[in-house]
């Protein structure tokens, strides 16, 4: 095996793992820090580092996986068996079978969030088609999407935009679609220069849809056709293997930043896999196994890894390829405290993901650690960043003293992980004490008071108010008695009651004993009492 790296520090050297398997199949899915690799009769479930960690048995022409994003159900296409079963990633248990009698042969799937599409048909004309379901229904629905076909179209999905092409006929035809509407709408087709296009052996898009990338056969590279135009914008055609090489497989690596081809040699026995700029066309990367030939539709990415699977000539057993971590490129991560954060009040932090090509990285999710003055930590959380990689995030630290707050991307394939931290000193509480009541009364009515010190939505820890009132009488003699101790209410409101004896200025003193939270405050509130008339 060759490895030949450039614009990068040298990597460890790329695995393969014996997957224990042979036949059909070889499609794989990487979620929930696994690695399921497509295996006929059934499923056989890896360790992100390559090792081997279990199997899902008893299934019938397992040929394609897909996933969504959040990686917590792998989905598998039973050819044989003619079903879509779901998995639970974590378990993984078969949690539910979607019957596709009807629709015979299911032999490729995509999925974008909740909709899985799939490519249908066993080789009989007319046999064949794209269907599309919503997985989050209780019984999907299952909606045909453009023509009839003869052969299993594969299938593509990113945004709104799907792709759908027939393998193995020639001249090939690519035909877009726009699934922002219900039913998808066509855009047209993609037939290449003066209607021709060989064979079609793997078909992907780009993150958001706007460029779908094919490997055809007898073409020595792999084409970028813009999904609007429908137009050819770039070649990826560098191979060890030169005109001797087949492109078999191609992908896309997260926020579009390259390009992932595989090649394999036109004897058979030999695979490499190059990476390219997606901009320039560059290659980046190659690494090169010797016998073996990579498997269409198998390249995966996963973090900062890439993983494809290999087979050997004649007996189709499967290998599992890892190439080792390589982010060619950097990010930044900045957060940004307010100048000011008040203990149990909720203060504003933000920030942003910056990558060193200058793409904009797209909506990624961030780990956001949080620690106390004593060291402990509060619960994990994640947010997200916008398109941009501006986030925003709200804390409302539960005590003063210096709060360590940090954020950390941890990368992708193609771009380092970073992180920032900042600490703050947390003050007290600040209250705002408020108490409202009549502004008169009479000797021998009750006057109710009412406060509050917080603001809406804070939960304060317990603490002690207390009232004393002083009286001036008409004749200018001045008494003075504490009257009531309480606790106000966890949202900071209180109230208290009383019945003056003699007429004259009644001052009542409000107090806020305040704690190792909340700073002390106190008020007042004036009542004239009158002698009620006769």
């Amino acid at each position: 095996m060759a490895l030949f790296v450039t614009q990068a520090p040298t990597a460890a050297a790329a695995t393969v793992t014996d997957l224990g398997v042979a036949g059909k199949g070889g499609d794989v899915v990487a979620r929930n820090r696994k690695v399921f690799v497509a295996a006929d009769d059934q499923i056989v479930v890896a360790s992100t580092d390559g090792k081997v960690s279990g199997t899902i048995p008893g299934l019938s022409g397992a040929v394609a996986l897909a996933s969504p994003e959040d990686g917590r159900k792998v989905y598998a296409a039973l050819r044989d068996s003619n079903e879509v079963i779901e998995i639970d990633s974590t378990t993984l248990a078969v949690t539910r079978r979607i019957d596709l009698t009807a629709y015979p042969c299911p032999s490729s799937l995509a999925q974008e969030y909740d909709r899985l599409w799939i490519g249908f048909g066993c080789g009989e004309a007319g046999g064949g088609g794209v269907l599309g379901l919503i997985t989050s229904a209780a019984t999907p629905t299952l909606v045909r999407v453009g023509p009839a076909t003869t052969q299993a179209p594969l299938v593509a999905v990113s945004g709104n935009t799907l792709v759908a092409g027939e393998p193995g006929v020639g001249p090939a035809t690519v035909r877009v679609y726009d699934i922002s509407t219900t039913p998808a709408t066509s855009r047209g087709e993609i037939h290449g220069d003066a209607n021709e296009l060989p064979a079609l052996r793997d078909l992907a898009l780009t993150e958001h849809g706007a460029t779908a990338l094919s490997a055809l056969d007898d073409t020595r590279r792999f084409d970028a056709w813009d999904t609007t135009a429908l137009t050819r914008g770039r070649v990826y055609d560098s191979s060890g293997f030169g005109e001797h090489g087949i492109p078999t497989a191609v992908g896309a690596s997260p926020n579009d930043a390259y390009v992932v081809g595989g090649w394999n040699s036109s004897a058979g026995d030999a695979a490499e896999l190059v990476v390219y700029d997606a901009t320039t066309a560059e290659v980046i990367y190659t690494a090169a196994h010797q016998g073996k030939t990579v498997v269409a539709g198998s390249i995966e990415f996963y973090g900062t890894l890439t993983f494809a699977v290999l087979k050997e000539p004649g007996t189709g057993r499967m290998h599992l390829w890892r190439l080792p971590p390589s982010p060619y490129h950097s990010s930044t991560l900045t957060l940004t405290a307010p100048a000011k954060v008040t203990a149990l009040k909720q203060s504003t932090f933000g920030g942003r993901l910056t990558l060193s090509s200058g793409l904009p990285p797209g909506v990624q999710t961030l780990e956001l650690h949080r620690w106390l003055p004593d060291g402990t930590s509060r619960p994990f959380q994640e947010i997200t960043t916008a398109a941009d990689g501006t986030y925003r995030f709200t804390d409302a630290p539960p005590s003063v003293g210096a709060f360590k707050y940090q954020v950390y991307w941890p990368g992708n394939s193609w771009f380092r992980g970073s992180g920032s931290s900042v600490t703050v000193t947390v003050a007290l509480y600040e209250p705002t004490l408020t108490v409202t009541g009549p502004a008169t009364g009479n000797i021998g009515e009750r006057l109710d008071f009412s406060g509050t010190f917080g603001a809406d939505g804070i939960i304060f820890p317990r603490t002690i108010i207390t009232v004393s009132r002083k009286v001036v009488s008409p004749d200018g003699t001045v008494t003075s008695k504490s009257l009531v101790k309480l606790m106000p209410a966890a949202d900071g409101s209180f109230s208290f009651s009383d019945t003056p004896t003699t007429a004259g200025e009644h001052t009542y003193t409000v107090n806020l004993l305040g704690n190792s939270t909340i700073k002390s405050a106190s008020t007042t509130h004036v009542v004239t009492v009158l002698q009620p008339p006769a």
